[in-house]
């Protein structure tokens, strides 16, 4: 059976033999070639014949050099970095900087990896330009993923890279030589953050990096912005490169517009109603947006509530500010907007009228992120909040909707002022009493000493229904994930995207322990950032026992801090609670410790002084009751 095709395929069997050979022969040089070639050999000979296409060539020598340039190149200033021994092709790029002449992104040395994440967020809300973290392999990205969780719910565009364990066992420059890279390694390194980034991708060669990056920057900035995740392997950065020619950027996607019709709709029921309110959240996000938004309240008569505001979304003292309980409102209004507003009301407590229209508008409306998150809404409409001003003020324009202002603005501000009313007589019992001091007090004394200009960042602890923001940009609370130690970070980073501004950090005692205040004033000091921190020292979490109060009323544990003699519950008190000041001071910053009222101005006043005409980092402990 088996002769009878070898004899009819005689000399064609034989051909296809010898073309086998061949073949084996060109493979084996092909592998020789490739294993005696240097690192990154096709790389260079890509990069050259990109050269020869025109534009000036960068001379970088490795894939690690050109990634650093391209960020520089794309706009990006600072490079928040926590070293290990996957940056060794960074660090040797910035140590060649003086000799290359290349120009990269300034690095920053964060000795934690929340700190780096949370120092990009707080640049981020200041710039409103994506920033670029990278951190240690898996180890490094898990210490982060806290701040990560932040960034993605406050919607920060942000490059979150973490070097890869190298990926061969030898052979190549940047091959494994320790042993943390074999326990080190995950199977799905990028699935510690997926559920929390935009995008994840791990950098496979040398030769599209410029695409990924490019594609990271695009993804991370289209709306709804967000971080993203890049692994870069330590052989592919140490790759050798001759020269590298940055291409032309590609395009931001626009941001979303809203639908026509449903703008019109809108608009159609604001003109229609009585009382109007629009809701919101972190519209404020884009401080361009205040501006247009007060030009629509006080055109078209609608009063605005800022609900668990996170930036400064109108302004405090604007007499259709409806104050800060988006609750109070829902009494009276017969048209609602939320706008970038993550959680209008608490299905358990309150909700708007059955008879009030309801609206929903931002770049997410649904926060499609959130696995469980279910609002009655009339009409949802898709766009940034800028956009939608901008829109919804044109299309009442066109339908006269001014003319019917007058009525509707009295009514509002009357509601406004007794709002404002109220939260002043709250304040003034607070003022008439002696005692300990407390966060409505503490409160007080930060809004009475506060530049007006100053940027304050604030975890818990500041009372924002009690306090006067009306500059944009001016206010930042805690994201919406809350995850604690987002503050000191962020007010670090803030700081240095405004280095003409007076920064104040507020805190509490929980939170700034989780900010690892020892790597925070150590940025502080190297970075030469002159962050005002006051901490509100009530020696417990304040969380932890208010929730368990909240479950269990008139319960053990509400008779457990009179019956043990102490003033909080099992397993929320922080006693003994280290000498906070003394960190600041570990690293050179000025400290005091604040224990009576009538020292707590002048102490604030001291502190000022020393950041703004000392130019050091300085920390209030407050104790508090």
């Amino acid at each position: 059976m088996l002769v009878f095709p070898v004899v009819f395929l005689g000399k064609s069997l034989g051909k296809i033999i010898d073309l086998i050979y061949i073949m084996v022969l060109q493979l084996a040089r092909m592998q020789r070639t490739t294993i005696n070639q240097s690192p990154g050999t096709e790389m260079r000979q890509d990069q050259a014949k990109a050269a020869t296409q025109g534009g000036e060539v960068i001379p970088a020598q490795s894939v690690g050099e050109s990634y650093l340039a391209l960020l520089k190149q794309r706009g990006i200033d600072y490079f928040y970095v926590g070293a290990g021994t996957d940056t060794v092709s960074i660090v040797e790029a910035y140590a060649r900087a003086d000799q290359s002449g290349i120009d990269f992104p300034t690095p920053v040395l964060c000795t934690h990896e929340n700190l780096a994440v949370g120092m990009a967020h707080g640049y981020y809300m200041i710039s409103q330009k994506p920033q670029v973290v990278m951190l240690h392999v898996s180890v490094g990205a898990a210490n982060a993923v806290c701040g990560v969780m932040n960034a993605a719910r406050s919607q920060v565009p942000m490059l979150f890279t973490a070097g890869r364990t190298p990926l061969f066992q030898d052979g190549k420059r940047g091959s494994r030589n320790g042993e943390i890279h074999w326990a080190q390694e995950m199977l799905d390194q990028g699935g510690m953050v997926r559920e929390l980034v935009k995008w994840d991708y791990e950098l496979r060669d040398g030769c599209n990096m410029e695409q990924v990056v490019d594609r990271a920057i695009g993804i991370s900035m289209a709306e709804p912005r967000g971080p993203v995740y890049l692994m870069l392997p330590r052989e592919i950065l140490a790759q050798e490169v001759d020269g590298f020619r940055p291409s032309k950027p590609v395009a931001i996607p626009a941001p979303p517009h809203p639908d026509v019709q449903a703008v019109r709709e809108l608009a159609r029921r604001i003109a229609a109603a009585s009382h109007p309110v629009i809701v919101t959240t972190a519209s404020g996000a884009d401080p361009e947006t205040v501006g247009l938004l007060v030009k629509l309240a006080e055109r078209f008569g609608v009063g605005v509530a800022e609900a668990k505001a996170r930036h400064t979304n109108f302004p405090s003292s604007h007499a259709l500010h409806l104050g800060h309980d988006a609750d109070a409102v829902f009494a009276k209004a017969d048209v609602l907007l939320f706008l970038e507003t993550d959680v209008p009301w608490i299905p358990g407590k309150t909700r708007p009228r059955d008879e009030a229209f309801v609206a929903h508008a931002g770049t997410d409306p649904l926060f499609n992120r959130y696995p469980v998150r279910s609002f009655r809404s009339d009409l949802t409409l898709t766009s940034n909040a800028r956009a939608l001003i901008e829109a919804l003020h044109a299309t009442l324009e066109e339908q006269g909707a001014a003319d019917g202002a007058a009525a509707r603005r009295a009514a509002l501000e009357a509601s406004a002022a007794a709002t404002r009313q109220a939260a002043s007589g709250v304040m003034q019992r607070v003022l008439a009493k002696d005692g300990p001091i407390t966060k409505l007090f503490l409160t007080h004394c930060l809004d009475e000493v506060r530049p007006q200009d100053a940027i304050l960042v604030n975890e818990y602890s500041a009372i924002r229904p009690q306090m006067r923001f009306d500059e944009p940009g001016t206010y930042f609370g805690n994201p919406s994930a809350a995850g604690l130690g987002w503050g000191l970070p962020a007010a670090l980073g803030a700081q240095q995207a405004a280095p003409d501004k007076t920064v104040i950090c507020v805190v509490g005692d929980g939170a700034y322990i989780f900010a690892n205040p020892a790597a925070c004033h150590h940025a502080a000091a190297a970075h030469k950032l002159p962050v005002l921190t006051v901490v509100f020292n009530n020696a417990r979490w304040e969380a932890v026992y208010r929730s368990t109060l909240t479950v269990y009323p008139n319960t053990h544990s509400a008779r457990y801090a009179e019956e043990h003699e102490t003033r909080t519950g099992p397993l929320s008190s922080l006693d003994p609670v280290p000498d906070f000041e003394k960190y600041a001071e570990a690293s050179g910053g000025w400290a005091e410790r604040v224990t009576r009222r009538e020292d707590l101005i002048p102490a604030l006043r001291r502190a000022l002084e020393v950041v703004t005409k000392e130019k050091r980092h300085a920390l209030l402990n407050v104790i508090a009751a």
